[in-house]
C-alpha cells in the first residue's frame, strides 16, 4: 500500500456471525462482569450494548473501550446498583496518563483531553487543529440536516514526542496492526486518536518554526484531521461503533475533510479541498470507456477493495471522489446515507445487496449513472493550488 495512505481507522475484527438481541438504547446500568477469562483483570464494569443469543456480549467501560467477550470467556454479570457514566475530564486524564506513563502531560480543550509527550509547541497546534476539525466538521453535518448527539465525554487523543514510543503503544493496543510509517489513527476499539510527531520538532523555538516544518509535511495536517473525523463521526452519532459502516462512506468522509492549506493559521481551512493525493489517484483510475478502473459496484458492495495492496489506492481515491461528488451535487443523498448510518445496530451485518440499495435509492440512480456522474465531476476538478 502506498505510504501516503497509511493513515487509517483501525477497524476491529468482529468474532464470528453474531445473531444479537439489540435493545433500542444501550444499557444505562453499569454491570461488572466476573471471571474473565482473556483479558487483563478479573473483572470488567460498564454498559452493555449488545447481547448475544449464544450469551456472548459487547460492553462499553467508562474509557469508552469496548470488549468484545464471547460466551465462555466470562463467569457471570451482576448490576452494580450504579447508573453508567463516563469518565470525566479529570478522571479521563488520570486514566491516560496511567496508560501513557512518564513524561506525558495534559492538554484539555473545550471537546478534548490531550496526553502528550510531545513539544509544548506542537501540542498547542495539534490542539487547535482538533478545535478546528471539530467546528469545521459540525457545521458540515448541519449543512446536510443530519442531527448530531453532544459527545457524552471529552474525547481521548493521545500525542507521542518520538515515533518509537507511539509504534511501542500501538503495538501494545493492536498487536494485530503493523503501524510502520504510520503517522496516527483513530483506534475504534479504545475510542481514542494516537498521533506522532514528526521527527526534529523538538528543536523548533516557536509557533512559526512549527507551521514551516509542518507546511514541508503536509501528511502531518491531514492525519490529524482524517482520525479527530473518524472520531467525531463516532461519538456524534453519525456512526456506530462494531455496526457495519461501509468503508466506502467512512473513509470517503475522512479524505474529504483532510487536505491541507498551507495558507491558514492551523495549515487547514476547511473540508472539501481538492485532495493532493486523491484527486489525481481517482482521475488516473478512468478508463477510455469513461468509468473507473474499480468499478463503483466493487467499492460499495464489500470493503474489500480496501483490504488488498492491489487495490487500496483505487478505492480511497474512488471513495474521496464519490463523497466529493455526492457533498457538492447531491447534498441530501449524502444526508440520507449518514443518517442511514446512525441507525445501524453493532454486530448485524449489512449485505452488499442492501449497501447497494442505500446509495441508490438516496442517489435516485443506478450504480453505472452514478459512476457516470462521479467521472464528468472529478475530470472537471483541478488540483491544490
Amino acid at each position: 500500500m502506498p505510504s501516503s495512505l497509511r493513515h487509517f481507522i483501525v477497524w476491529p475484527m468482529i468474532v464470528g456471525s453474531v445473531t444479537a438481541h439489540c435493545a433500542a438504547q444501550p444499557s444505562a446500568s453499569l454491570m461488572r462482569i466476573n471471571g474473565l477469562t482473556s483479558a487483563e483483570t478479573p473483572t470488567v464494569e460498564g454498559r452493555i450494548l449488545v447481547t448475544a443469543q449464544d450469551g456472548g456480549l459487547l460492553l462499553e467501560d467508562r474509557s469508552g473501550r469496548i470488549h468484545q467477550l464471547r460466551a465462555g470467556e466470562f463467569q457471570s454479570t451482576e448490576e452494580t446498583g450504579q447508573e453508567f457514566v463516563h469518565l470525566n475530564t479529570e478522571e479521563l486524564a488520570a486514566s491516560l496518563l496511567r496508560q501513557t506513563g512518564g513524561a506525558f502531560q495534559i492538554r484539555q480543550t473545550d471537546h478534548y483531553v490531550l496526553c502528550s509527550s510531545a513539544t509544548e509547541l506542537y501540542t498547542e497546534y495539534v490542539a487547535q487543529l482538533l478545535e478546528k476539525t471539530h467546528n469545521e466538521f459540525r457545521r458540515f453535518m448541519e449543512s446536510l440536516q443530519v442531527p448530531l448527539k453532544d459527545s457524552a465525554a471529552p474525547l481521548p487523543v493521545i500525542v507521542f514526542g518520538d515515533s518509537d514510543r507511539f509504534l511501542e503503544f500501538a503495538g501494545r493496543q493492536h498487536p494485530e496492526t503493523s503501524f510502520a510509517d504510520v503517522p496516527g489513527y483513530y483506534s475504534l476499539r479504545h475510542n481514542q486518536m494516537l498521533i506522532t510527531a514528526p521527527s526534529g520538532m523538538k528543536d523548533y523555538r516557536s509557533r512559526s518554526d512549527v507551521l514551516r516544518e509542518l507546511k514541508r509535511r503536509p501528511r502531518q495536517v491531514e492525519t490529524v484531521v482524517h482520525e479527530a473525523v473518524h472520531q467525531l463521526a463516532f461519538n456524534t452519532g453519525v456512526q456506530v461503533r462494531y455496526a457495519d459502516n461501509p468503508m466506502w462512506l467512512s473513509e470517503g468522509l475522512a479524505v474529504y475533510f483532510e487536505s491541507a492549506n498551507g495558507r491558514s493559521a492551523t495549515l487547514w481551512n476547511r473540508p472539501g479541498e481538492p485532495n493532493r493525493i486523491h484527486l489525481p489517484g481517482a482521475q488516473t483510475c478512468i478508463t477510455n470507456e469513461e468509468r473507473f478502473q474499480l468499478s463503483l459496484t466493487d467499492l460499495v458492495r464489500t470493503d474489500a477493495a480496501f483490504l488488498s495492496a492491489d487495490t487500496a489506492a483505487s478505492a480511497y481515491a474512488e471513495s474521496w471522489a464519490l463523497v466529493h461528488y455526492l457533498t457538492e451535487k447531491q447534498p441530501k443523498a449524502l444526508g440520507q446515507l449518514l443518517k442511514e448510518l446512525g441507525q445501524r445496530t453493532p454486530l448485524i451485518a449489512v449485505s452488499p445487496e442492501s449497501r447497494v440499495t442505500s446509495l441508490t435509492s438516496a442517489a435516485q440512480q443506478t450504480l453505472s449513472e452514478l459512476e457516470t456522474q462521479v467521472v464528468r465531476h472529478i475530470k472537471r476538478m483541478r488540483g491544490p493550488r
